[in-house]
């Protein structure tokens, strides 16, 4: 079990590094995990040799890297990913509308941004890849957690859901009832609920008709979202949603014939 527990606790270490903090301490480490100084400096010594870590000679601070890192990444870009394949969708489907796209896909108890296309505006919404974002809140999240097990969904309402802006649902209930109108309608809108001031209408993109694999996601401010584009938007994105699940499922059945 210790050997468990030190792999555990690494994750934890390697979790730490974020596109908002690519470069960390010892001691920045040791008080986002509670670990003691001590082991996370085991640790970190123990993924630099095993050539999984860089470090900055000068700073001390530590960075995801290392050989290993690049040759996992080289291995998982052997596989077609679903950014990959939406990627030319997305970008007809922002020729379109114009707004920044993006695609995101569940996380642990979150949602990260797996590709994004920008916008056509110079006053416009920007996401990062790999951004983390919660669930519970902005139609992208709502439509992840939307088709979610219920039993994903209990466990990320035992704690108490944040409130972004005035508009951020964080009653469960309230927010069950708002996820049940998502799976009838096929799409969601949402207007300031994780940053006041930004629109968003988001569809799933579906493994099977069960099984969610991503949201599709046009969003701006809410300065260009008028009543009469709104229904051109969400046509506009449904269509497009649908258009990856069909691609998606085409490479399943290619990829695992038989299944």
């Amino acid at each position: 079990m210790q050997n468990i527990k030190s792999i555990e606790k690494a994750i934890d270490i390697l979790s730490c590094f974020t596109i908002e903090t690519p470069a960390l301490s010892v001691s920045e480490i040791s008080a986002m995990t509670g670990f003691s100084q001590s082991t996370v400096s085991r640790i970190l010594a123990t993924l630099e040799k095993k050539l999984c870590m860089d470090r900055d000679p000068d700073s001390g601070k530590y960075r995801l890297g290392g050989i290993k890192f690049h040759q996992w990444k080289c291995i998982l870009s052997q596989e077609t990913s679903i950014a990959e394949l939406a990627r030319p969708i997305m970008e007809r489907l922002r020729d379109e509308c114009g707004e920044e796209v993006s695609l995101y896909v569940p996380g642990e108890g979150n949602r990260i941004c797996a590709e994004a296309v920008k916008s056509r505006f110079s006053v416009a919404k920007i996401t990062d890849v790999g951004k983390v974002l919660p669930l519970h809140c902005g139609a992208a999240g709502k439509v992840l957690l939307a088709y979610l097990p219920e039993k994903t969904r209990k466990h990320i309402y035992r704690k108490p859901l944040e409130k972004f802006t005035p508009n951020t649902i964080t009653d469960p209930a309230e927010l069950e009832a708002d996820l049940e109108k998502i799976r009838r309608d096929g799409y969601a809108v949402s207007v300031g609920e994780r940053e006041e001031g930004t629109y968003s209408v988001v569809a799933p993109v579906m493994e099977n008709r069960a099984d969610i694999a991503a949201s599709l996601c046009v969003s701006g401010p809410i300065f260009r979202f008028t009543e009469e584009g709104k229904a051109k938007l969400i046509k506009a994105t449904t269509s497009a949603a649908k258009e990856i699940s069909r691609t998606l499922r085409n490479l399943r059945r290619y990829e695992h014939p038989g299944t």
